[in-house]
C-alpha cells in the first residue's frame, strides 16, 4: 500500500479537542514505555516490565524473548494516578508526543484510508464515573474513489457515524474530527452528542497541535499483537461501563471497513445547556472562583474547571472537579496554584442532573501577574511612597 502514502498524508484528520480534554493523541508507546506498567498474562502472571517492555516486544504469535502470546495477555498500569503519570511521561518523552496512525485497507473492491488515535487513559467522568477505563483507541476512516474521498465513517463507542465527503467540514482539504470529552469518540461537529449509552459532549475548543503522522504501510508486529491495552475490567452490566480497549487488528474495521459502514447511525444531537456564571481571578498566588447559579434551574451541583498554560508546551491541561450543591452562589478557594509568570486559560463548565449532564463551557484567560521593577529597595520606597500619597488624599478629603 506504499503507493497511497501521499493520500494518507493529503487527508490526515484535524483534530479539534472539547475545552475540558486532559488527555491527546499520542504514541501507542506511552503505554508500553510508561514505567511500571507490565505485560500480564489473565491470570495476572507477569511477563515482561521495563526496560524488556516496549512496541517492538510486542507480536502476534511470539514476545521478543521467545514467549507464546495468550488470549487475555494485556498491558496494565498497577498504579492509579493517571494524570501524574502522563504529564510525566510527556515532559520525560516529547518525542511519543501527538501522533496519529494512518494506513491503506482494500477489501470487498473499495479502498479505504484508516486513521486510528491513541489515548493514554479514557476519563469520560460525566456518566457517574461508568466510563474511566485505562488506555483509549478511537479511528476514523474514509473511503476513497478517483483519489479522493467519497464517504466518511467516524467510530463512536460501538457504531460508527456517516456523512457523504461533501458534507464533512474541512480545514485545509482535510476533515475536521470534533473529540467527545473524556470518551475521545469522534464527531463530525461539535455539540452535544446523545449515544447509546449515555450522551458526549465535544465543543472543540481546543485544537490540537500539529500531529505527526506514522504511516504503517507493513503493519509492525506490534499492531498485531491480540492483546488488551490496559487492565480495566467491566464492572457494570449493559454495556455501561467499558473495558480497556483490544488492539486494533481485533477490530471487525481492520480487515473489513465496511463492517463500520454497514452499522453507522446518526446520534441524537441537542444544544447543550448553558455556561456556568463565574468569575476566575487569581488571589494570593492560586485560583479563586465566584459562581452564582440563580438562573439554573436545577441548579449544578459540579463545577469542572481545566487550567492550562501556553508557557508550559508539552504539559497537557488539568481538570479539577468540585462539588457545589450547597448553595446557588458562593466562592470557591481552589486551592489551584499559578505561577505568577505564566498565562493561564481556564475553561469552566458544571453538571446538572441525575444521570449528570454537562454544560457548555466558558473561558477566561488569566495574564501574569504584575511584578514591581527595580532592586527591592526601590520597590520598598516606591511602596512606601504610594502609601503616603494615599494618606496625604486622605487627609485632603477630610479637610474639605
Amino acid at each position: 500500500m506504499a503507493e497511497h502514502d501521499d493520500l494518507l498524508r493529503r487527508f490526515a484528520p484535524r483534530l479539534r479537542y472539547d475545552s475540558n480534554e486532559q488527555y491527546f493523541a499520542d504514541s501507542a508507546a506511552q503505554w508500553t514505555d510508561n514505567p511500571g506498567n507490565e505485560l500480564r498474562r489473565k491470570d495476572g502472571t507477569r511477563i515482561a516490565g521495563q526496560p524488556a517492555l516496549s512496541l517492538g516486544f510486542l507480536a502476534a504469535d511470539a514476545y521478543g524473548d521467545g514467549t507464546a502470546v495468550h488470549t487475555g495477555d494485556h498491558i496494565g498500569d498497577p498504579r492509579s494516578d493517571y494524570r501524574r503519570q502522563y504529564v510525566k511521561l510527556r515532559m520525560a518523552r516529547p518525542d511519543l508526543q501527538n501522533r496519529i496512525y494512518g494506513r491503506a485497507v482494500e477489501a470487498n473492491g473499495r479502498f479505504w484510508l484508516q486513521y486510528w488515535f491513541w489515548y493514554f487513559y479514557n476519563d469520560y467522568s460525566l456518566a457517574l464515573g461508568a466510563g474511566l477505563h485505562e488506555g483509549d483507541w478511537e479511528m476514523i476512516q474514509l473511503r476513497i474513489h478517483d483519489d479522493a474521498p467519497d464517504v466518511a465513517v467516524y467510530a463512536q463507542h460501538t457504531h460508527g457515524e456517516q456523512r457523504a465527503w461533501r458534507d464533512v467540514e474541512l480545514m485545509d482539504g482535510r476533515p475536521v474530527v470534533y473529540v467527545g470529552r473524556g470518551s475521545h469518540a469522534s464527531y463530525f461537529e461539535a455539540g452535544f452528542h446523545e449515544t447509546d449509552a449515555w450522551y458526549d459532549l465535544a465543543d472543540g475548543k481546543r485544537p490540537a497541535p500539529d500531529l505527526a503522522l506514522e504511516i504503517v504501510t507493513d503493519p509492525p508486529a506490534w499492531l498485531s499483537w491480540p492483546g488488551r491495552w490496559g487492565d480495566t475490567q467491566p464492572v457494570l452490566p449493559g454495556g455501561l461501563h467499558q473495558p480497556s480497549p483490544v488492539a486494533p487488528c481485533l477490530h471487525a474495521q481492520w480487515r473489513d471497513p465496511d463492517t463500520l459502514l454497514d452499522d453507522a447511525w446518526t446520534p441524537k444531537r441537542k444544544p447543550s445547556p448553558e455556561p456556568p456564571d463565574v468569575t476566575v481571578t487569581r488571589v494570593g498566588g492560586k485560583l479563586r472562583l465566584d459562581y452564582d447559579f440563580e438562573r439554573h434551574d436545577p441548579p449544578p451541583h459540579t463545577l469542572v474547571l481545566t487550567v492550562n498554560s501556553r508557557d508550559e508546551p508539552g504539559v497537557p491541561p488539568q481538570t479539577h472537579t468540585f462539588q457545589v450543591d450547597t448553595a446557588v452562589r458562593g466562592r470557591l478557594d481552589t486551592g489551584i496554584a499559578l505561577d505568577p509568570a505564566k498565562h493561564y486559560d481556564v475553561y469552566t463548565s458544571t453538571t446538572t442532573g441525575m444521570p449528570p449532564v454537562p454544560s457548555a463551557s466558558t473561558l477566561t484567560e488569566i495574564d501574569p501577574a504584575r511584578r514591581p521593577k527595580g532592586p527591592p529597595f526601590l520597590q520598598t520606597v516606591a511602596r512606601k511612597l504610594g502609601q503616603l500619597v494615599a494618606w496625604l488624599r486622605g487627609q485632603l478629603k477630610r479637610r474639605r
